[in-house]
């Protein structure tokens, strides 16, 4: 009997997206349905606040990218194109991977658990007897500030990582902003920035379905809001790293890398 019970009240991934889709479409048909107020207060949490860990993650990242690529470049005698090199790598690979890893690790888990809580104390069944639709009460303000705040918060890294390779080029090379910046862009595109940013996208998308599928299917008590957090960043990461291999693949059959 509960097991059936159980059966009619999951949640699928189909359902979901079709409860998302819905709720947004229904947003663009009138937009004062949308609580502007939730909607920023979850770009607060799940952006605003990840922005100082993955700023210094992201400073680090390309002060280190830039020493590793100095150091066997310049074997090579052409250590000017490490801000070239560094650029490509940290608009298409690194940054917009490593701030999708802090999004998993801060805002994916911490979404699962509190849907997940909700479910247990029963809260999102009072909505639903008080007639108010889960999905663009709770999920679609959290949806919005994943789709929104992961590539914002990419495109700062990218140019806070960019500012860390400048870093240990001055501090090895002893190499002006002048030529940093004109080393940089000499063959950088606009489009290297887009596209990490529609990875960011995807990413977003990920870390959002995922985390509002495991929440909000807990049914049985804090153990299961737990699993569900574990759960849901491992599948997050694995998802998000396999998405951005198939990505790159095909980019590169279509685009081949030249540095």
């Amino acid at each position: 009997m509960n097991k059936t019970k159980n059966d009619e009240n999951h949640l699928g991934y189909w359902k979901l997206l079709g409860g998302i889709f819905r709720s947004g479409l229904t947003i663009c048909l009138r937009p004062r349905d949308l609580s502007v107020t939730e909607t920023l207060n979850q770009m607060r949490i799940i952006g605003v606040l990840s922005l100082p860990t993955a700023g210094l993650i992201a400073v680090s990242t390309g002060f280190v990218l830039a020493l590793v690529l100095e150091s066997q470049l310049a074997k090579l005698g052409i250590e000017q194109l490490v801000p070239s090199m560094l650029w490509r790598i940290a608009t298409q690979q690194v940054v917009p991977l490593g701030v999708a890893f802090i999004f998993t690790g801060r805002s994916v888990s911490a979404v699962t658990a509190e849907l997940g809580s909700m479910q247990v104390s029963e809260e999102v069944k009072a909505l639903f007897t008080m007639g108010i639709d889960a999905f663009p009460y709770l999920l679609l303000p959290r949806f919005l500030a994943f789709q929104v705040m992961l590539p914002v918060v990419t495109l700062i890294c990218i140019y806070a990582a960019i500012a860390g390779g400048w870093l240990a080029c001055a501090c090895v090379e002893q190499m002006s902003i002048e030529d940093y910046l004109y080393y940089l862009f000499v063959k950088s595109k606009l489009e290297h920035v887009v596209i990490g940013l529609g990875k960011a996208a995807i990413f977003a998308f990920i870390a959002a379905i995922v985390s509002f599928y495991k929440g909000m299917n807990v049914r049985f008590g804090s153990r299961q809001v737990s699993q569900a957090t574990t759960s849901s960043v491992v599948l997050t990461v694995v998802l998000t790293t396999v998405v951005n291999a198939i990505f790159t693949f095909v980019q590169i059959q279509f685009e081949p890398i030249e540095l």
